[in-house]
């Protein structure tokens, strides 16, 4: 299998976790093996639309088959699909609530998250962090990617990666979630500036590299810029000429943002991200690719 990827680790978890250890595939944990995990997911979550990006992109979708939710059920959480689609008991994963596999996981606390990767050796959750799904799938599975697939943390810029990845947690993805989702007002508010600031700073980034008038430069202070490893790297992308996986990090928040998200932000709706041009450019860009918007994404989006 070659050698073992360097395992990243983070000050902290994103989002919500349910599971107290999220396994990761080094030689120590779990081993990468097609078809013994499954993943659970819904196209309306863009936590899980950046793990369904990588999954494509990398030829994955065979080594790493899907179960779908579609929303919440009876007892308030993720339901499972049957073998028509509808809702009901899935035919491998044998529950009909997301809840009934996340208890067959010791330690797990409610309320079950997606996406969530299932071991069918155990039948058990193994990882809940979508940030470590998508690392993995792009270093520790490179045996099993497909011909031609891109490389979504590239050695040479895992500096840029590294520091891109961990400011988006804190200014995009994170923010995202509490401006959409907290009751509390004020927590909300301040989320909502943070995603908007940032907005700016990717904005004027992108134009700068790409020679487009950074229209937002002059709302920028010092303390929202990220780092200099990040900053260095912008191109025609976050690190470089190709996406990598800082890339899909952003863009499932952008999209997320775009398609609904934005109209549930304090103070009525928030801009169109066509109020920051060369952020927009680089969205469509990405949009319009082949692997970064699936069917089940796309319906979910209502696109």
């Amino acid at each position: 299998m070659g050698a073992t990827p360097r395992v990243r680790s983070r000050p902290r978890r994103e989002a919500f976790m349910s599971i107290p250890i999220s396994h990761r595939f080094t030689d120590d944990d779990l081993p990468v093996e097609a078809g013994r995990y499954r993943l659970v997911a819904s196209g309306s979550c863009p936590w899980c639309r950046r793990v369904l990006i990588a999954r494509r992109l990398l030829g994955l979708t065979e080594a790493i088959p899907v179960s779908w939710s579609y929303g919440r059920g009876a007892d308030g959480f993720w339901e499972l699909t049957d073998g028509s689609g509808e809702p009901g008991v899935d035919p491998v994963l044998e529950a009909s609530s997301l809840a009934e596999v996340y208890e067959r996981t010791p330690g797990y606390e409610p309320p079950p998250t997606v996406p969530a990767l299932v071991d069918m050796t155990s039948g058990q959750v193994v990882s809940d962090d979508s940030g470590d799904m998508l690392f993995d799938l792009a270093t520790a599975w490179r045996p099993l990617h497909r011909e031609g697939a891109p490389d979504l943390y590239p050695l040479n810029r895992r500096n840029s990666t590294d520091a891109w990845d961990a400011w988006l947690t804190a200014h995009v993805n994170d923010p995202h979630g509490t401006a959409t989702h907290s009751k509390d007002e004020d927590r909300a508010s301040e989320a909502a500036n943070t995603v908007l600031i940032a907005f700016d700073v990717i904005d004027t980034l992108l134009a700068r590299a790409t020679r487009m008038e950074a229209s937002r430069e002059a709302a920028l202070t010092v303390q929202a810029v990220p780092p200099l490893s990040a900053v260095v790297s912008v191109e025609q992308f976050l690190c470089g000429a190709a996406p990598t996986g800082s890339d899909i990090r952003l863009f499932t928040t952008v999209q997320a943002y775009e398609y609904g998200g934005r109209s549930y932000y304090p103070g009525g709706e928030a801009p169109s991200i066509a109020f920051w041009p060369a952020l927009a450019r680089w969205f469509r860009a990405l949009e319009a690719r082949s692997g970064w918007v699936g069917p089940e994404e796309r319906s979910a989006l209502g696109l």
